[in-house]
């Protein structure tokens, strides 16, 4: 019987996993650092100084490295169960780059890892505003839904600029009505109402915070470089911004825990 590199590597990924990680699962009052990896696009193409592109060789490194060394990648909602496994990846991607589905999901359901593309309202099924590039239309969200291996979530309707200041630009109320904005039209088009939230460049304060919870967000993953730790808010969920500097030198670093 013959089999693929994959179906080997998945074999061989399963020993090493229970030989290294021998399921030690942990208590409720035990912490457990999970790194929540922030990517945004994946392409050959970057001007000098972009600190969100990741190279499609790289980020196929990145996720080989994940899998070889037992690390389980989970959907963003299971980082609130107890008890949770050590060596556990949360893999986000903002803004809704096609680039996605053309690099990212290929592997990720190849390795079996779990994503969670953050969309803006206004950008689905256009080109961005600040690099032309083209983004996930709804057609494709709901195929991606559909397969099991991505939740989306809000990346705000129409909040997504840096000038503006993001959510912290705008009232109280106008946040408010963005963030429903989003909510209906994304269950107009796939079904499904978003309860994950990540705000537009990190930009957030209390009561952008309040808000967004009483909309019904019960995931909201900010951009502060740090490293999540169970139990923890899950209000205020820090992530890696993983760029093209990741090499996997950096990105061994980063995660190994």
């Amino acid at each position: 019987m013959s089999i693929t590199r994959r179906e080997f590597l998945c074999l061989a990924g399963a020993f090493t996993a229970s030989a290294c990680i021998a399921s030690p699962v942990v208590g409720k009052e035990a912490a457990v650092r999970i790194p929540v990896l922030m990517y945004h696009a994946i392409s050959d193409f970057m001007e000098e100084g972009d600190g969100y592109t990741v190279t499609p060789s790289l980020f196929a490194a990145q996720l080989e490295w994940l899998y070889n060394n037992g690390f389980r990648v989970i959907p963003l909602r299971e980082i609130g169960n107890s008890p949770v496994e050590k060596r556990t990846v949360v893999i986000t991607f903002d803004d809704g780059h096609a680039s996605f589905i053309d690099y990212a999901f290929p592997l990720l359901r190849e390795y079996g890892f779990h994503a969670t593309v953050n969309a803006v309202g206004e950008l689905v099924g256009v080109k961005s505003h600040s690099d032309g590039q083209p983004m996930l239309s709804w057609d494709e969200y709901r195929y991606l839904l559909g397969s099991g291996f991505v939740d989306i979530g809000c990346h705000s309707n129409a909040l997504h600029s840096l000038e503006r200041k993001g959510a912290l630009g705008v009232s109280g109320e106008e946040l408010r009505q963005d963030l429903r904005t989003f909510r209906e039209t994304m269950f107009a088009q796939t079904g499904v109402r978003p309860d994950i939230l990540a705000w537009p460049f990190g930009l957030y304060n209390e009561r952008t915070t309040v808000i967004a919870r009483e909309e019904g967000f019960r995931y909201i993953l900010t951009s502060d470089n740090e490293i999540f730790r169970t139990p923890g808010n899950l209000f205020e969920i820090p992530r890696k911004n993983i760029n093209n500097k990741y090499d996997i030198a950096v990105f061994r670093t980063e995660v190994k825990l």
